[in-house]
């Protein structure tokens, strides 16, 4: 039983499910420096380069720019913010911790500087 729970801790562990928030914000985050990792641990399991639980595949949160008709990071960033700002993404509730009050900050301030790579 216990080798059991420590076996799916883990599992959720490396999913992303239970990442902790940002320690700092940046002033001027960038894409790949500050963005990419905060994607990684809560949005790229269903929006990255294979998408999973049913999420759309015409938009990707691991690319910074649009590559053909997919939509990358930097053309969504509004709407990411938008989504995460409302609570809608990630679903916290069904799948995950969320994103923190500092992981928020951190996308509001990207948005603010014009979303760069």
């Amino acid at each position: 039983m216990t080798r059991s729970l420590l076996g799916l801790t883990a599992l959720l562990a490396g999913c992303g499910f239970s990442a902790p928030d940002v320690a700092i914000v940046p002033d001027h985050p960038t894409f790949s420096a500050d963005v990419l990792p905060v994607m990684d641990d809560h949005c790229n399991l269903c929006h990255g380069a294979k998408p999973g639980r049913g999420a759309p595949s015409g938009f990707r949160f691991d690319l910074y720019d649009d590559v053909g008709a997919v939509a990358g990071a930097a053309a969504l960033a509004e709407e990411i913010l938008a989504s995460v700002t409302d609570d809608e993404m990630p679903p916290s509730a069904s799948w995950g911790d969320g994103l923190g009050p500092n992981a928020k900050e951190l996308l509001r301030r990207w948005v603010a500087d014009g979303a760069p790579r």
